[in-house]
């Protein structure tokens, strides 16, 4: 099939800017239909380790097999770019993108989103024309569109390569629009026609050239599914409102600005006045100038995971319709909950001794790590050096192996739900560390786990998310993250007790 074309001339004014220096930095997204990493970046749990979605999951599992950073590729979903001076010739544009790297411009930092996939998150499409809207911080004009799909037999399961789609359309200069009352963001927009004899599932590869010296390109994979039908629009949804109150600032005024060494720790104080949940970060080069957003996400991705979205960092942002955190703005961020009566509290800890290497250490549970316990349960803290442990808040409980690196917290004389916070001190100098967990006494929403008889058997061939439950040896074993293949879940718990299965009481 030939190509639609409606690329127009450019003026003599439009091309001598081709010529000109630009350091305006473009970012953007394929918003409908939405690009892969905007749909991860959307569904969340990216940084409690448990997107909702497989394939979100699999993307994060992909970087931590590179040793690479798991979450960059959602948060820079905005800079799916390559720079290609040559960008009219066609054999250098696959040569700076060779095949298998389409999905993320060839950016190693993001090859998650480039992973095959059954479960990508896939939009509806009819055959015929809709309308594709591109989201841009900044807009880019001169520039032009390149819109392919993939071919009827391409295999999705591999990684896209160019002899796998054919270009269905080009754009040419189209004009950016304003968002209504934010002049942040531009949008884009153009019809798109698929073929009337294409159905099932494919990818729509987009690649948006800006036409100057730098080459600055961006490309988008959206993951569609095609029907059958005459005109797809974009989705009228009922438009979500704000739910949380406003009330304080993230940051507080006159807040010390932490240095390397220091330690910011930030309570949720409930009604009571009590420590409901501590976080806290401790500063190193490597996050010195991201302490602030790091540490809110922490905050975000607990509470969305655990707490059904009770507290947000950040702020409500009208014309995306969701709690955002800005991060090119901190002042713009608040403390946001569900209740009014409870509060927050940031404070900092400061290194006496910059050579002093800052006590370090890890609380597990032998359930699920989500630092929330059933009474009766035992607590591991892990310390890399040895440490006296004192309980700070909460009813008195049991320590074992105190002053040692490696402590047990008993929790049987726990009789109501409660936060209990421990502060382990380093028994060589006076470095220190808090650790807080929940523990739940009489959990009147828990759903008991199902009888083995309504389980389904593990089956190697299938894809687990977290949470699911399977029967294996006459056991029930719940996954904690998304897995496939491997060792059986007895094997697998046997060689690590921390790993992707763990027996259901």
């Amino acid at each position: 099939m030939a190509p639609s074309k409606h690329i127009s001339r450019l003026t003599i004014g439009a091309s001598l800017l081709s010529v000109l220096p630009i350091h305006v930095f473009a970012h953007g997204w394929s918003e409908f239909p939405k690009a892969r990493q905007a749909i991860c970046h959307e569904q969340g749990g990216l940084w409690s380790g448990s997107p909702p979605n497989a394939a979100c999951a699999n993307a994060m599992e992909v970087m931590t097999s590179e040793g690479r950073s798991k979450q960059y590729q959602f948060v820079q979903r905005n800079e799916y770019s390559k720079n290609i001076k040559d960008y009219n010739n066609r054999v250098a544009v696959r040569e700076a993108i060779p095949n298998g790297t389409l999905c993320y411009a060839n950016d190693p930092q993001k090859s998650g989103i480039g992973a095959p996939h059954p479960a990508w998150t896939r939009t509806e499409i009819n055959t015929g024309t809709f309308q594709y809207v591109f989201k841009a911080s900044t807009a880019h004009n001169p520039s032009f569109w390149e819109f392919y799909l993939t071919k009827p037999h391409a295999d999705l399961s591999k990684r896209l390569a160019w002899e796998d789609l054919e270009l269905i359309q080009t754009e040419g200069n189209i004009p950016a629009e304003n968002y209504e009352n934010d002049d942040r963001y531009k949008k884009y927009r153009t019809n798109v026609t698929i073929p009337l004899y294409r159905s099932g599932d494919a990818i729509l590869f987009v690649r948006w050239q800006r036409i100057d010296n730098g080459g600055e390109g961006f490309y988008n994979c959206s993951d569609i599914t095609i029907k059958s039908d005459s005109t797809t629009t974009p989705p009228n949804e009922h438009a979500p409102k704000p739910d949380l109150i406003r009330i304080a600032s993230f940051i507080p005024d006159g807040f010390q600005t932490p240095q390397i060494g220091d330690t910011v720790k930030y309570d949720i104080i409930d009604k009571d006045g009590k420590v409901a949940r501590s976080f806290d970060i401790s500063l190193n080069s490597a996050n010195i100038n991201a302490w602030e957003r790091l540490l809110a996400a922490e905050i975000n991705a607990w509470h969305d995971t655990y707490q059904n979205g009770s507290v947000f960092i950040g702020d409500w942002h009208d014309e995306m319709q969701h709690y955002m955190y800005f991060q090119n703005d901190s002042s713009l961020n608040f403390f946001n909950t569900k209740d009014n009566q409870t509060s927050s509290l940031m404070t900092l800890s400061q290194s006496n001794n910059d050579s002093t290497r800052s006590l370090t250490g890890q609380l597990y549970e032998l359930s699920k790590s989500d630092n929330v316990i059933k009474a009766g349960d035992k607590v591991v803290i892990i310390m890399d050096d040895n440490a006296t442990l004192t309980q700070i808040q909460g009813s008195p409980v049991q320590i074992e192996n105190n002053g040692t690196s490696s402590m047990i917290v008993g929790t049987n004389s726990i009789t109501q739900n409660e936060t209990l916070i421990f502060s382990a001190s380093d028994t060589n100098s006076n470095q220190a560390k808090t650790f807080t967990f929940e523990v739940i006494a009489n959990d009147v929403n828990a759903t008991p786990p199902p009888a083995i008889s309504s389980v389904a058997a593990w089956n190697r061939s299938k894809t687990y998310i977290g949470g699911e439950i399977v029967t294996y040896a006459d056991k029930k074993w719940q996954a904690q993250w998304w897995v496939q293949g491997g060792d059986d879940p007895k094997a697998t718990y046997d060689s690590n007790i921390w790993g992707a299965w763990r027996p259901v009481n």
